[in-house]
């Protein structure tokens, strides 16, 4: 593992030094010490740390897009057709008024309920529920596996 050494450099600013080992970090510690008369040292291990990556995705509008508030409006509203050459301008067509087609909500199905299997004798259902568990630990699907 690697180790750091954090030092004040000849200058007074601030220095490190990276080594393979712990021996060769403390060796420089000494170094600093007594050959230098550094005393204010700190050493560190550098640990890799695990990452992982996520996908983000940020949506933006743009701004000289920004949108409308369009108050909805409270009776339909009739959208004049384009008027065939045959008729005359005096006469406008107007559409029938744009209705959203009804959604039905999906009926919901309530879950079946099985009722238990009644025995004539205890020793058949313990038969019966030995048969049925397998050496694993795992139930059967039984009828519904096919």
């Amino acid at each position: 593992m690697e180790h750091v050494v954090f030092h004040p450099g000849p200058d007074g600013s601030p220095a490190f030094r990276r080594f393979g080992s712990l021996e060769d970090a403390v060796r420089f510690v000494e170094h600093l010490r007594n050959a230098e008369g550094v005393s204010e040292v700190s050493v560190h291990a550098l640990a890799p740390v695990p990452l992982s990556f996520r996908a983000y995705y940020k949506v933006e509008v743009p701004v000289d897009q920004a949108p409308v508030d369009v108050p909805a409006p409270s009776e339909p509203v009739l959208e004049a057709m384009p008027v065939p050459v045959e008729q005359t301008a005096a006469e406008p067509v107007m559409a029938e008024p744009a209705m959203p087609e009804p959604v039905m909500p999906e009926p919901v199905m309530p879950e079946p309920v099985m009722a238990e299997p009644v025995l004539a004798e205890p020793a058949m259902a313990e038969a019966t529920a030995a048969a049925e568990a397998p050496s694993n630990g795992k139930r059967s699907l039984g009828f519904f596996a096919h």
